[in-house]
C-alpha cells in the first residue's frame, strides 16, 4: 500500500497510470483517496476528487459493480443514520458518476437531490457540470433542479449552473432524441441579460487545475466536442478519435482513446484556453463517416471544414500537406522546399509531427529521403497500411532536392 506521502506526490503532478497501477495491487487505496477528500484545501483537493474518479473507472473495468457500490456507499454515510460522517461528498460523487456515467448514470437524479443541502450544492452543481461535459442526456431530464440557481445571490452557485445551461444548449439537436416534449435550457430575456453582464468571477476546477471565470464566460462557455469510434486499417483494429469546434474538424488521432483524450486535453489548453470538451458523437459523424469511406477505399478527399491552429510556419507546412495527392508521396526534403526554407528538414520534421489532425491533414504521406518511413505520432505500422491503402508504398522514392 502506498504512504500517504506517496498519494500526495501522485495527486500533485496528476499522475493516472502510477494511480492505475496501484489500482491493480490493492483496491483499497480508495480510502486514502476518501479521507483526502475530507478536507477541502485548494488544488491537491480537486485533484483527488479526480483521482477518485479514476481510480474507480479503472477498477470497475474488472468489477462491474464496484462503482456502484461506491456510489451507494457515499449516499449511505450522507442520511441521518450515519451521522453524515462523508464531507465533501457531493464533488466525490459527481466525479464517480462523470468517469462512469454508463454503469453510475442513473445516480443523476440522487445527485440533484443534493441541491437541496446548501453545505452540498455548490459540489453537486460542479459534478453535474462534470457529468454534463460526457453525458449530458443523463443532465437533460435535471433542468428544473438547476434552474433557479441561475438566480442565486451566490456567484460560484450562479456561475455553475450558467456553466451547464451554457453545455447543454450546445447539446440541444443531439438530446432531441432523448426528450418528447420541447426545447429546454431556455431563459427569460430579462436573466440572459443579466448573466450576460455578469463579470463576477471565482474558481472552479477543471482539466487538473483551477481557472478563474466570470460568470459572463460561463454562460457563453465555448466547447470542443469529441468522439471515439474503432475502425479498421486494413487488417489492423485501432482507436480513432476525432474532435471539431462549431468551425470545423480541430483533432483526428490514432491510438489507445485513453491516451489520446489526454493529449487532446494537453493540446486544447494551449490553442483553445478556458473552452470545454464535451464527449458528443453527432458533431463528428461526418468526419468519422468519411474516415471511414476512406479506409474502406471509397474515398480519396475529404471535404470536412477544419479548424486548424498552429504556429505560422506550421500552418504552411500543413498546407502543404494538404496539396500532396492520394496515392503519392514526399520527401522531408521535398516539403522543406515547397515551403522555401531547403535547409529546414528538421523543422519540417517536427511541423510534421505536431499535425493535430491526421490522415485529413495527410502527414504519413511524408516519407524519409531514402525512402524510409521514417517517424509518424500513430505508429509506422499504422503508417504503412495507410500508405498501402492508397497504394502508395510500391511508389516509395528517394529525395529529389
Amino acid at each position: 500500500m502506498p504512504t500517504k506521502r506517496d498519494v500526495e506526490r501522485v495527486l500533485e503532478i496528476r499522475d493516472w497510470k502510477q494511480l492505475r497501477d496501484w489500482a491493480e495491487e490493492n483496491k483499497n487505496l480508495y480510502r486514502q483517496l476518501m479521507a483526502r477528500i475530507y478536507v477541502k484545501d485548494g488544488i491537491v483537493f480537486w485533484r483527488a476528487v479526480e483521482a477518485l474518479g479514476v481510480f474507480v473507472h479503472h477498477v470497475e473495468q474488472e468489477e462491474r459493480n464496484y462503482a456502484i457500490e461506491l456510489v451507494r456507499r457515499y449516499f449511505w454515510m450522507l442520511n441521518e443514520e450515519s451521522g453524515g460522517t462523508a464531507w465533501n461528498a457531493s464533488e466525490a460523487i459527481g466525479s464517480i458518476l462523470a468517469h462512469c456515467p454508463k454503469t453510475c448514470g442513473h445516480f443523476n437524479w440522487m445527485l440533484s437531490g443534493l441541491l437541496e443541502d446548501e453545505s452540498l450544492r455548490d459540489g453537486a452543481l460542479w459534478g453535474l457540470a462534470q457529468l454534463a461535459q460526457v453525458a449530458p442526456h443523463l443532465v437533460d431530464p435535471l433542468e428544473e433542479r438547476i434552474k433557479p440557481f441561475l438566480e442565486s445571490t451566490e456567484t460560484l452557485t450562479r456561475g455553475l449552473a450558467a456553466l451547464i445551461y451554457a453545455l447543454m444548449r450546445t447539446s440541444h439537436d443531439e438530446l432531441a432524441l432523448y426528450r418528447a416534449e420541447g426545447p429546454k435550457w431556455s431563459v427569460t430575456v430579462d436573466l440572459n441579460h443579466r448573466l450576460e453582464n455578469d463579470q463576477n468571477s471565482f474558481e472552479i476546477y477543471q482539466d487538473g487545475k483551477l481557472a478563474s471565470y466570470s460568470v459572463l464566460e460561463l454562460w457563453q462557455a465555448q466547447t470542443i466536442v469529441f468522439w471515439t469510434e474503432t475502425v479498421m486499417i486494413k487488417d489492423l483494429e485501432v482507436e480513432l478519435t476525432v474532435a471539431s469546434t462549431s468551425t470545423g474538424l480541430c483533432w483526428l488521432s490514432l491510438g489507445p482513446s485513453v491516451e489520446e483524450e489526454q493529449s487532446l486535453r494537453t493540446w486544447a489548453a494551449r490553442w483553445f484556453p478556458k473552452w470545454f470538451l464535451m464527449r458528443r458523437g453527432d458533431p463528428n459523424r461526418k468526419a468519422v463517416g468519411q474516415l471511414q469511406e476512406y479506409l474502406a477505399g471509397k474515398r480519396k478527399e475529404f471535404t470536412i471544414p477544419l479548424h486548424q491552429m498552429g504556429t505560422p510556419f506550421q500552418l504552411k507546412v500543413w498546407e502543404e500537406l494538404g496539396r500532396i495527392p492520394y496515392g503519392e508521396t514526399r520527401s522531408y526534403g521535398d516539403l522543406a522546399m515547397s515551403v522555401d526554407n531547403p535547409k529546414g528538414q528538421r523543422a519540417v520534421g517536427m511541423a510534421n509531427n505536431r499535425n493535430p489532425i491526421g490522415i485529413v491533414v495527410p502527414c504519413h504521406r511524408v516519407i524519409g529521403k531514402n525512402g524510409s518511413l521514417t517517424g509518424y505520432a500513430g505508429g509506422l505500422e499504422i503508417k504503412q497500411r495507410l500508405l498501402e491503402l492508397e497504394g502508395a508504398i510500391l511508389d516509395i522514392t528517394c529525395d529529389k532536392a
